[in-house]
C-alpha cells in the first residue's frame, strides 16, 4: 500500500514579481510529474539544481498549491488538494517537511523546545505542557541529543546538531511521512554518515515513509530503496536504487552516473529554457541520441520492466 502518490502534478510561476509585473509569462517547474511512495519506503528524487525536485516535494505539503494533478493519501482515499482547512491541519500533522540549511529554518530567538512543540501547540492533540516536555525530552535522546538541551537556543549547536533538531521537529507528532529536502548536502562528510544512519534507524524503528531530495547519486543510491530521476521539470527514469546504476535506460541517467563515475564524461550544453512548455523531449538539446522525433514528440512515460520507468523514445 503507498504512503502517499503524485499523480500529474504540474506547477508554473508567474516570471515578473512584483505588483505591477505583468501576467503571462511563466517558469513551468514541474510538469506532469508522477510517482508512489510505499510504506516504509525510501524513495529518492534526484536530479541537477533547478531540475524541479523541492518544487515538487513542496506541492506535496501543498506549501506550494499545484495548479493540476493530484496528491492521493491514506491508501489512496484521500487527495490533499481537496482539503479543507482543517483536513490540511491534520495531512501536515502526517506530512512533515525537514528543510536543507537548519541555520535558516530554525528560529534563533526561541528556544529548542519552542521550536519543537510551536505546531503541537496549535494542534487539537496538544497534550498539556507537563506531556509536551516529557515528549520533546524523548524525542531529542532519540536523535542523539539530550534532553537538558532543550532551553538552549540553535545558535548554541553546530550545522549536524541543528539538522537533528530540524529531524526531531518533524518527528514530534509522529508523522507518517517525512520529506527530507537535501538534508546533508549542507553538512561535512562525516557528519552526513551520521545523519543518514539516524534517518535509517527512525524509518526501521517508526515504520516511516521517506521523501529524499538529492543531487548526489552515490549517497542517494546506497541510501534510497527506488530513485526517480528528474530533469527540467519532467521525470525521466525510475527504478529500484540497486538496479538504476547497472540498467539506466535513459541516456541522461546515464550521463549523470558516467559524471559520478569521473571517467571523463560530462553533460554538453545548456538546459532548455523553462519560460514555455515543451512540445518534445525535455532532453533533447543535450541529448547525444537526439533525433528529429525527440524534439517534436514528447516521449511517454512508460515502463520498460517491472518498476522500471523510463521517458525516452529509444528505450
Amino acid at each position: 500500500m503507498n504512503a502517499i502518490e503524485a499523480i500529474g502534478l504540474k506547477k508554473r510561476f508567474n516570471l515578473e514579481a512584483g505588483f505591477f509585473a505583468r501576467f503571462g509569462k511563466f517558469v513551468y517547474a514541474v510538469n506532469d510529474v508522477s510517482f508512489a511512495i510505499a510504506r516504509g519506503e525510501t524513495y529518492g528524487l534526484v536530479g541537477e539544481s533547478g531540475c524541479g525536485k523541492t518544487t515538487t516535494a513542496r506541492l506535496l505539503v501543498r506549501m506550494y498549491e499545484a495548479d493540476s494533478g493530484r496528491i492521493l493519501f491514506d491508501g489512496g482515499k484521500t487527495d490533499a488538494r481537496a482539503l479543507d482547512r482543517s483536513g490540511l491541519r491534520a495531512y501536515r500533522e502526517k506530512v512533515k517537511y525537514v528543510f536543507q540549511d537548519p541555520s535558516r529554518s530554525l528560529n534563533p530567538r526561541m528556544s529548542v523546545y519552542e521550536i519543537l512543540t510551536a505546531a503541537m501547540r496549535w494542534s487539537p492533540s496538544w497534550p498539556g505542557k507537563r506531556a509536551a516536555r516529557e515528549r520533546a525530552a524523548a524525542i531529542m535522546e532519540e536523535v542523539g541529543l539530550s534532553a537538558g538541551d532543550l532551553d538552549r537556543r540553535p545558535a548554541d549547536f553546530s550545522g549536524g546538531q541543528r539538522q537533528r533538531i530540524s529531524i526531531a521537529r518533524g518527528l514530534i507528532m509522529n508523522p507518517e511521512v517525512l520529506v527530507c529536502d537535501e538534508v546533508v548536502s549542507a553538512l561535512d562528510v562525516s557528519i552526513q554518515g551520521q545523519i543518514l544512519n539516524l534517518l535509517l534507524d527512525v524509518r526501521e524503528r517508526r515504520g516511516l515513509s521517506l521523501l529524499f531530495i538529492a543531487h548526489d547519486l552515490k549517497v542517494s543510491g546506497w541510501f534510497c530503496d527506488r530513485i526517480g530521476v528528474m530533469y527540467r521539470g519532467e521525470m525521466m527514469e525510475e527504478a529500484p536504487a540497486r538496479d538504476l546504476y547497472r540498467e539506466a535506460r535513459h541516456p541522461y541517467t546515464k550521463l549523470l552516473y558516467a559524471s559520478v563515475a569521473a571517467d571523463g564524461s560530462s553533460i554538453q550544453g545548456e538546459v532548455a529554457r523553462a519560460d514555455s512548455e515543451l512540445s518534445g523531449c525535455a532532453f533533447a538539446g543535450r541529448c547525444p541520441l537526439a533525433e528529429g522525433r525527440c524534439r517534436a514528440e514528447r516521449p511517454e512515460y512508460r515502463e520498460v520492466s517491472p518498476g522500471h520507468r523510463v521517458r525516452c523514445h529509444f528505450a
